[in-house]
């Protein structure tokens, strides 16, 4: 189990590297005309010498330097465009009149994108997978020198990430204030939307010299700690779950296992560079980060919930159940994306106008494009919300284990390490076996009488 949860983790890196470095490209891209194939080589190499150097240490401290730079750029990104439309209430009344600011819709139904069931259900276990298995977090958690400051850590992060996330909320906002009566989009401006962004940096802070160049570091800041950290995380991971074990007779040097993590951040690091080939044709890049890594990490999930909270099911029942589980996902991320890639499936999408462009553009662009505001709608398996794929891979691993158990028998829960258990479980063991003791020592007093 150990090995095949290894090799999630390495597909995993192997698909979402070059996906950290396809978007400060893209920005870099919109801003200053460079084409991406010649600014993902620099990037990589700049992440892959500074990860090689220095390490767990070198990447928390170029982490958290990289976090300042990217707060403050959207502190300034925020405050400046919302300064320039004339406030934050010229921003909520378009914003409000061109139906942008809309509550989840209230729906069980899973191909619903941002329902109430897949937002707040979906979600929470997106970042369940994401804060509590992911193999990037439990490494830096376990260079912390005890629990209380593992948990002090979580907590600021939560913090940290609901503030980023309404400030990226709150700049999408202004985006939309920007260019309520002229869409990007439909003019070709911006050729994709995750270029929009990009796309209002340069009319907002373009006036004043620097600030373009702030927000471009800010991008880069936030590729490059993941990437250094999925790096670095991929390079322990290879050492200790497939070369290790392949030497047992013959114990590593520091000197060796330095230079067999260094070659694993190198190798990776260079093929990424091939992959954005393939990631720039795969459709909007958040959701395609967050339907590849909850389809591979979802199941991941179940195997820890399985572990920690039903220990009846054996190793053999979790690894039969862990292969179909993956195989179900991986089908329905792949079929997902090739409905989104050919437009066989489209979520609705809310109306835009051209009527006050200042510019010259091509008008049967614009109309063309009126085309993918209208829905195709599915009931397949693979048209639900991406959000939901975390909570169905974990679904159906516990689901899976445990029918497994009635074909290859129930695992003795006695021979179970408790402390391996989650607590609450682990507490209710304990109590059962002193009470069995208890009874069992009175059952002898009884005899002996």
């Amino acid at each position: 189990m150990r090995l095949f949860g290894a090799s999630l983790f390495v597909l995993k890196a192997i698909i979402w590297l070059p996906i950290a470095v396809y978007v400060p490209a893209l920005t870099f891209n919109q801003v200053s005309g460079i084409g991406i194939h010649t600014i993902t080589p620099i990037v990589i190499v700049i992440c892959t010498f500074y990860t090689t150097v220095g390490g767990i240490k070198g990447v928390v401290w170029t982490d958290v330097a990289q976090s300042i730079v990217m707060f403050g750029s959207l502190f300034v990104i925020m405050v400046k465009g919302t300064l320039d439309l004339g406030g934050f209430d010229v921003v909520w009344q378009r914003n409000l009149e061109g139906g942008r600011l809309n509550y989840p819709e209230w729906s069980l139904d899973p191909t619903v994108r941002l329902s109430v069931l897949s937002v707040f259900v979906g979600g929470t276990f997106f970042k369940l997978q994401s804060t509590s298995i992911n193999q990037t977090t439990i490494q830096r958690f376990m260079s912390l020198p005890s629990l209380k400051e593992i948990k002090q850590t979580l907590f600021i992060f939560s913090i940290g990430l609901v503030l980023l996330y309404m400030g990226c909320i709150y700049v999408g906002l202004v985006c939309y204030a920007t260019y309520y009566d002229c869409d990007p989009m439909s003019t070709g401006l911006a050729g994709r939307r995750d270029q929009l962004v990009p796309l209002l940096v340069m009319r907002v802070l373009g006036v004043v010299p620097g600030l373009p160049g702030l927000f471009v570091s800010a991008v880069f800041s936030a590729a490059l700690s993941s990437l250094s950290t999925l790096l670095n995380s991929l390079s322990a991971v290879i050492l200790e779950d497939f070369v290790r074990p392949q030497m047992k007779n013959k114990p590593m040097s520091e000197r060796t296992v330095a230079l067999t993590m260094r070659l694993v951040v190198i190798v990776f690091g260079i093929s990424s560079i091939f992959m954005v080939y393939v990631v720039e044709h795969l459709g909007m890049v958040l959701q395609l980060s967050a339907t590849l890594q909850s389809s591979l990490y979802g199941p991941m999930l179940g195997i820890f919930t399985v572990g920690m909270l039903m220990p009846w099911v054996g190793e053999k029942c979790m690894f039969i159940s862990s292969i179909f589980s993956f195989a179900i996902m991986a089908w329905i991320a792949v079929n997902a994306q090739i409905a989104n890639v050919t437009g066989s499936f489209r979520h609705t999408k809310l109306p835009v106008s051209v009527e006050n462009c200042d510019y010259d553009f091509d008008m049967n662009r614009y109309l063309n494009s009126t085309a993918e505001y209208e829905p195709h709608s599915g009931t397949s398996i693979y048209h639900m919300s991406f959000l939901m794929y975390a909570l169905m891979g974990a679904s159906l691993n516990i689901l899976f284990s445990n029918l497994a158990t009635f074909i290859f028998g129930r695992q003795d829960v006695d021979t179970v390490d408790v402390q391996l258990l989650a607590p609450v479980l682990k507490r209710y063991l304990l109590k059962n076996k002193d009470y069995e003791a208890v009874k069992l020592k009175q059952q002898f007093t009884v005899a002996d009488n």
